[in-house]
């Protein structure tokens, strides 16, 4: 009979050297905050308002003991800020002032381009024989508008002009 030998004995000559691990040292965790400092510094700096041109003693202390290319500070009185931008104005658009051209018979691309070139860049539209979307506009032909051939359009009318479709390979109801 075959016995087979079940004692395994443990030889630390024949295992490969594992190093052993070691914690992070002193400098690379002083590196490390010292990053974390600069970081959350640039960060600050970056957030700040920088209206006042006048730098106050402590930040140009401040500025000069991290960097050797530190401007000298400003003051109010030997610089002279120049004069704002002026605001804009807050009055409401007044929206677009066109006639309404005729656009039954094109296709609904070529529609939503000519109302485009009027100012109005939104608008709607809706199949005619089902609930299908238009997804490529231009296999899409237009059947009716919302606001006549003709009619004066004014105001603020994005999304309110609306165009009865049908695919290009159908007929109008």
């Amino acid at each position: 009979m075959y016995q087979a030998s079940t004692t395994l004995e443990f030889d630390p000559a024949n295992e490969p050297h594992i190093p052993a691990t070691r914690p992070a040292s002193r400098r690379t965790r002083f590196v490390a905050g010292a990053l974390l400092v600069l970081v959350a510094a640039a960060g600050s700096a970056c957030s700040k308002e920088d209206d006042d041109p006048v730098v106050s003693s402590a930040s140009a202390a401040e500025g000069s003991s991290t960097s050797a290319a530190a401007a000298p500070p400003v003051t109010s009185d030997t610089a002279t800020a120049p004069a704002p931008a002026p605001a804009p104005s807050s009055a409401v658009d007044p929206g677009v002032d066109f006639v309404m051209p005729d656009l039954v018979g094109l296709d609904l691309q070529t529609a939503q381009n000519q109302v485009q070139t009027n100012g109005v860049f939104l608008s709607v539209s809706h199949d005619l024989l089902g609930s299908r979307n238009q997804v490529v506009d231009s296999n899409w032909m237009v059947c009716t508008q919302n606001i006549p051939a003709g009619q004066q359009v004014t105001g603020d009318v994005e999304g309110s002009i609306d165009f009865g479709v049908v695919k290009r390979e159908e007929r109008c109801p």
